[in-house]
C-alpha cells in the first residue's frame, strides 16, 4: 500500500485550553438541574435577599425583558412593559414553584408579574396560558412570560405560541448583569463576607449557565481553524485516502470478528459454558467478542487489534462486569490462522482462566 504522508509534515498550533476554574454547579453534579436552577434565581432575583445587591439582578431580567408585550386572556397585547418604569424597586416577592411555575417574581406596587420558565435540557411543553391564567387570578393586568434557557426556546405548541412574552438566553440574562454599573462597585468594595460570597457564587451561576467564551480562546481558536482549513486545501485528497484505508482496516477486523462469533457461539455450548450477557462491537482499531460467565462471575474477551502495542489476536479477562482483576495475554495465534483454530484456542483458553477463578490461581482481590 502506498499512501502520501506528506501532510504528516504540516506544523499545526497546539490547542490552547484554558482550565476551568472551580465551579460549585460542576462539583454538585445536580447542578445543572432546573430545581437548582431556580433556587439560585430566586436567591438573586429577590431584593431584599443576603447577597446585599439589591435589585441589580431583577433590574437586569427587567431590561431584558424591555418592551416586551404583556400577556391577555387571549396571548400577548399591543401593551408593552416599560422596564425604566420597574427599575430599582425593592417590593419584589420571588417564589418558585408556584402552580407549577419555575419562578414566579411579582411585584404588587408595580401590578407586574413575571412568569419565568427555566428550561435547561427539556423539550418546551409546559402550560404557558395557564401560568398567565395564574397570574392574572392572582390579581394582575401586567404579566410578562419569558423562556430562559441555555439557548432560544421561542418554539411551542401553536396554541402556546402567543403566550410568549420573550425568548431569553441565559447568556444575555449574564451579560446584562455584566453591564451594570453598579455591580463594578460591588466587586471593587464587597461590604462584607455574604456579599462577597455572593458576588462569587453569582459569577460560577452565568459561567455555569452561559458557557461564554473569551475573545482571546475565539481568536485561537480561529487560528487553528484557518491552520485547518489550509491543510485540508492542499492535502486534502492525501487524508481522504489515508481515512479510507484506516477504515478498511477497520472493515477487516470486524469482519473477521463476526466470522469467528458463531464458531465461538457453538463450542461453547458444546464446552457447557453458559453466558449470562456478551457484547460483539469495537472501534476502527479494536473490535471485540465479549463473553461473561456467571457461574464464575467473570469476563472473557476475545480482541482484534490494530493497534501497534498490543497483539493481533489476544485476550482480555477480568472480574464480574467490572474492569477490576483484568490481564491481556495474547491468543498465541497470528492472523493467517485459521479462523476454526482462533474459535477453538480462544474456547480452549477461556475454560482454563475459568477453572482458575474456581480454584482461586486467578488474580482476584476483595469484592
Amino acid at each position: 500500500m502506498t499512501l502520501d504522508m506528506t501532510f504528516l509534515d504540516a506544523s499545526l498550533s497546539p490547542a490552547r485550553t484554558r482550565p476551568r476554574p472551580v465551579n460549585v454547579y460542576d462539583i454538585l453534579r445536580e447542578g445543572w438541574r432546573e430545581t437548582r436552577v431556580d433556587m439560585t434565581l430566586q436567591f438573586f432575583l429577590d431584593p431584599r435577599e443576603r447577597h446585599g445587591l439589591g435589585s441589580l439582578v431583577i433590574d437586569a431580567l427587567l431590561r431584558c425583558l424591555d418592551d416586551a408585550p404583556v400577556i391577555g386572556p387571549d396571548g400577548v397585547t399591543a401593551a408593552r412593559l416599560v422596564a425604566a418604569d420597574a427599575l430599582g424597586s425593592d417590593d419584589w416577592v420571588i417564589e418558585t414553584q408556584v402552580g407549577f411555575i419555575d419562578v414566579y417574581a411579582v411585584n404588587r406596587e408595580l401590578d407586574i408579574a413575571i412568569v419565568l420558565e427555566n428550561k435547561i435540557g427539556h423539550v418546551l411543553n409546559n402550560p404557558l396560558r395557564a401560568y398567565a391564567e395564574h397570574a392574572r387570578t392572582d390579581g394582575f393586568t401586567t404579566i410578562i412570560v419569558v423562556v430562559l434557557a441555555p439557548e432560544v426556546r421561542s418554539h411551542v405548541e401553536n396554541q402556546q405560541q402567543q403566550f410568549v412574552s420573550a425568548a431569553l438566553t441565559y447568556s444575555e440574562f449574564g451579560e446584562a448583569i455584566r453591564q451594570t454599573p453598579q455591580l463594578i462597585d460591588f466587586l471593587l468594595a464587597p461590604r462584607d463576607l455574604d456579599q462577597r460570597r455572593s458576588l462569587e457564587l453569582l459569577q460560577q451561576f452565568i459561567e455555569a449557565r452561559s458557557g461564554d467564551m473569551s475573545m482571546i480562546e475565539l481568536e485561537n481558536d480561529a487560528e487553528r481553524l484557518d491552520e485547518w482549513r489550509a491543510l485540508m486545501e492542499t492535502h486534502g485528497e492525501a487524508i481522504k485516502a489515508f481515512e479510507d484505508a484506516r477504515s478498511s482496516i477497520g472493515r477487516l477486523i470486524r469482519d473477521r470478528r463476526e466470522r469467528l462469533r458463531p464458531l465461538i457461539a457453538s463450542r461453547l455450548a458444546a464446552e457447557g459454558l453458559v453466558t449470562g450477557w456478551e457484547s460483539h462491537g469495537g472501534s476502527r482499531e479494536e473490535t471485540w467478542n465479549a463473553y461473561y460467565f456467571p457461574a464464575a462471575d467473570w469476563s472473557v474477551e476475545l480482541k482484534l487489534s490494530a493497534q501497534p502495542s498490543r497483539p493481533a489476536i489476544f485476550i482480555y479477562d477480568r472480574r464480574g462486569q467490572t474492569y477490576k482483576d483484568s490481564t491481556i495475554e495474547s491468543l498465541g495465534l497470528y492472523w493467517t490462522a485459521t479462523d476454526e483454530e482462533i474459535a477453538e484456542t480462544f474456547v480452549a483458553r477461556t475454560k482454563q482462566i475459568l477453572d482458575d477463578v474456581r480454584t482461586g490461581n486467578r488474580s482476584r482481590s476483595e469484592k
